[in-house]
């Protein structure tokens, strides 16, 4: 039997054990620093990456604002197409907007000589304005479509002159603080921009109507919503009243709707012609819930036979 328990291996002893935990808290110490050291390394690094980010961003910002400042040397130079001031080139042509009671409150057609418009003029009594039985609750406009609105207008949307449609939107929404005040108008509950096919924006490089619309909120002190979205549908620049009234159903509600405080919609586009875009637009807001449109255009086209009567 003693030789049989002699062949067992001995247990360690107590100093051999403690040698052996003391080894592994050495080891786990230096593991441990191992691993600080190396997530410091990770961290310096990682601002190092980013310092170098930031400064590849600075370069290539320096470098876009030199090719804009020698582009602008070069168009106001030697080709000369750079667009005016707009400030500066209302003051040169001594233009004021219009007067509140210079056009009709319902359709801002021109107001004839000794005309009134208690009930809107004859222009839109002669024809047919209204939404689903309800017709416009007012319309706001700058002036006139002739020079030199019918100059600076188009040019915004055609030549994406962002400083034009910042000006005129600003002086759209001094029309529409004035008319307030006056209480020729009841005041919107929202502003909303005639929206534009987004194939046409990226091509034109600028969205008129909702730089010219947020002037508009800004002023007033509205908010601002997108509700709607455009189709792609024929040009309405250069069609005919025929052709601009059949191009109907241009206009499609977005998932995002108008809230329930939001009945009372200021609709702002640039151009009045025919009426026909304006209508489609009010259409569409109705289904949404819109029980008031008014719209604030920047200039208004009078009808043929209005334009024969002021010439006379």
């Amino acid at each position: 039997m003693a030789a049989k328990h002699a062949d067992f291996p001995k247990r360690p002893s107590r100093v051999v054990a403690s040698r052996r935990s003391k080894t592994q808290e050495v080891d786990m110490r230096e593991s441990k620093k191992d691993v600080g050291g190396q997530s410091r390394a990770r961290e310096l690094a990682r601002a190092m990456r980013d310092v170098q980010t930031q400064a590849k961003d600075m370069r290539r910002r320096v470098r876009v604002q030199r090719k804009a400042s020698m582009l602008g040397w070069l168009e106001a130079s030697m080709l000369g197409h750079r667009m005016p001031s707009a400030a500066g080139l209302i003051a040169d042509a001594q233009w004021k907007r219009d007067e509140i009671n210079a056009y009709c409150w319902r359709c801002a057609t021109t107001r004839a000589p000794f005309e009134d418009l208690e009930r809107g003029c004859a222009e839109c009594r002669d024809r047919s304005l209204g939404i689903h039985g309800v017709a416009f609750r007012a319309t706001v406009r700058l002036g006139r479509y002739a020079p030199p609105l019918s100059q600076w207008v188009p040019a915004i949307k055609q030549r994406a002159w962002r400083d034009m449609g910042i000006t005129l939107g600003r002086e759209l929404g001094m029309q529409v603080v004035d008319a307030l005040t006056e209480g020729k108008l009841a005041r919107p509950d929202v502003v909303v921009a005639v929206p534009v096919h987004w194939a046409r924006r990226m091509l034109r490089g600028i969205d008129h109507c909702q730089i010219i619309a947020e002037e508009v909120a800004r002023l007033t002190g509205l908010p601002m919503a997108s509700p709607l979205r455009a189709r792609l549908a024929l040009r309405q620049t250069g069609s005919s009243r025929d052709s601009r009234s059949g191009n109907q159903d241009r206009f499609l509600c977005r998932r995002q709707t108008l809230d329930r405080n939001q009945r009372h919609v200021l609709v702002v586009d640039d151009v009045r012609t025919t009426g026909s875009t304006l209508r489609e637009v009010a259409r569409a807001l109705k289904q949404q819930g819109a029980t008031d449109v008014t719209l604030a255009v920047c200039a208004a086209a009078d009808p043929p036979r209005r334009n024969a009567m002021l010439r006379q």
